[in-house]
């Protein structure tokens, strides 16, 4: 019982740190003057799964609508890679590491919340 009073903030928690992190992604490559066009169009598709995902408005299956949007963000952030390279040239050559941070930070939360989502439209 204590655990499904507790899952709403911890609903909430993980969309406002996803969103954060969608949002400094795209600060980042502003200030750098580095907008990408697929970058940040990777940033709006899990922005609108969050919309879609907040609980209480989802009306499909929370899972697929979840894989559906974590593999369009990876595929246009693979896409990206493919296209500019792992490295980044502004930069002296130096690996993109900033990327795969927030790479790791999305898919990490983004599992995270699907999980929770899923245990919490399950009871």
């Amino acid at each position: 019982m204590a655990e499904n009073k507790n899952s709403g903030p911890r609903l909430k928690l993980l969309i406002i740190g996803l969103a954060a992190v969608q949002l400094l992604d795209i600060i980042i490559h502003a200030a750098t003057d580095q907008l990408e066009v697929l970058r940040v169009s990777s940033n709006a598709v899990i922005f609108i799964w969050l919309a879609v995902a907040a609980p209480g408005k989802q009306k499909t299956n929370p899972l697929s609508t979840a894989v559906g949007s974590i593999g369009m963000y990876l595929v246009l952030n693979f896409i990206f890679l493919a296209r500019e390279g792992v490295t980044n040239a502004d930069q002296g050559g130096e690996l993109r590491g900033m990327l795969f941070v927030l790479l790791f930070l999305t898919l990490s939360l983004s599992i995270i919340l699907t999980y929770n989502l899923r245990t919490t439209l399950a009871k």
